[in-house]
C-alpha cells in the first residue's frame, strides 16, 4: 500500500515537471516548439523523460483500480483501497489542470491509454 501512496506521489510530481517544462509553449506554433526543442533540448527532454516515468506510475495505479473494481464486482471486497488510490489519482489530473489544461489532458490520455493497455483481468494471471 505505501509503495501505491509513492507512486501516486512520484506520478503527481513527474506531471507537474511535464506541465512545467512543457508550458512555455503555450500557443502552439511548429515553428516555436522546434526552435525550443533545438535551443533548449534539456527542458523537452526533462519533460518527456517525465512524461514517460508519470505515465508508468499513474497508468500503473489506474490499472490497478480497474482490476479492483472488477474483482470487487465479482464479490472480492478487500481491494477497497486500490479503488480509493485509482480514484485519487483521477483527482490529482484536477491538481495540475489549473498549471496547464493541454499539458494537463495530454499527461491524462496517455497515463489512461498506458493503463488500458496493460491491463489483464484477474483470472488471465498465471502464478509462475
Amino acid at each position: 500500500m505505501l509503495w501505491k501512496v509513492f507512486r501516486l506521489v512520484i506520478g503527481l510530481l513527474c506531471g507537474y515537471l511535464f506541465v512545467f517544462s512543457l508550458s512555455a509553449i503555450f500557443p502552439f506554433q511548429s515553428e516555436e516548439f522546434l526552435g525550443e526543442f533545438i535551443l533548449n533540448p534539456f527542458e523537452f527532454l526533462a519533460g518527456a523523460v517525465a512524461l514517460v516515468f508519470g505515465m508508468y506510475a499513474i497508468g500503473g495505479l489506474i490499472r490497478d483500480g480497474g482490476v479492483a473494481v472488477i474483482s470487487a464486482y465479482k464479490g472480492n471486497k478487500n481491494l477497497v483501497p486500490d479503488v480509493i488510490i485509482a480514484i485519487t489519482c483521477l483527482g490529482s489530473f484536477f491538481l495540475l489542470s489549473p498549471l496547464g489544461a493541454w499539458q494537463t489532458a495530454v499527461f491524462f490520455v496517455f497515463c489512461l491509454l498506458y493503463g488500458m493497455m496493460s491491463f489483464s483481468s484477474p483470472e488471465g494471471r498465471k502464478e509462475s
